[in-house]
């Protein structure tokens, strides 16, 4: 970064932060919205008695890989996003880790009040995702960021 875009620093790292949250927010959201589709659909397809015999474990580990799925892939566009404002590599690794684990706290606090239950590791998932996200952005080569080299000028 240059002297005079070190103040957009603190800025640039709430923004990640409040992005990752929103977004974790947005998919536990759309993982219950996605989990109560599979039980209609599947409601559906067997009849509705038998819907009632398929565990609730299925519907569960639905919810679970749609939220971290979208959270690798949120957290892979917002981190390379990052890099091109010139982040060290080492600074943006230890970010990512603080707001994987707080993203996955986060996740399993709203996990608990809602119809996906109280697991133990269901943060797990969103925080293991959101560091393979975070850190294979952290890592590409710069060539392969899928972020144009003209995207930080837009929020200059």
């Amino acid at each position: 970064m240059k002297k005079n875009e070190g103040a957009a620093l603190p800025s640039l790292v709430a923004a990640y932060f409040g992005a990752s949250m929103l977004a974790t927010v947005l998919l536990l959201l759309g993982a219950l919205v996605g989990m109560r589709v599979f039980y209609i659909f599947s409601g559906f397809v067997t009849g509705d008695r038998a819907g009632y015999r398929i565990k609730p474990l299925l519907f569960d580990a639905f919810g679970f890989a749609a939220a971290a799925a979208g959270t690798a892939l949120v957290q892979y566009y917002l981190v390379s996003l990052l890099q091109r404002f010139g982040i060290e590599r080492g600074s943006l690794s230890a970010l990512v880790s603080f707001t994987a684990l707080f993203c996955g706290l986060f996740f399993w606090r709203g996990a608990l009040f809602s119809s996906l239950g109280a697991y133990g590791f269901s943060g797990l998932s969103v925080t293991l995702a959101a560091l393979i996200g975070g850190l294979a952005a952290v890592f590409q080569k710069q060539e392969d960021n899928p972020w144009p080299a003209s995207a930080p000028s837009c929020f200059k």
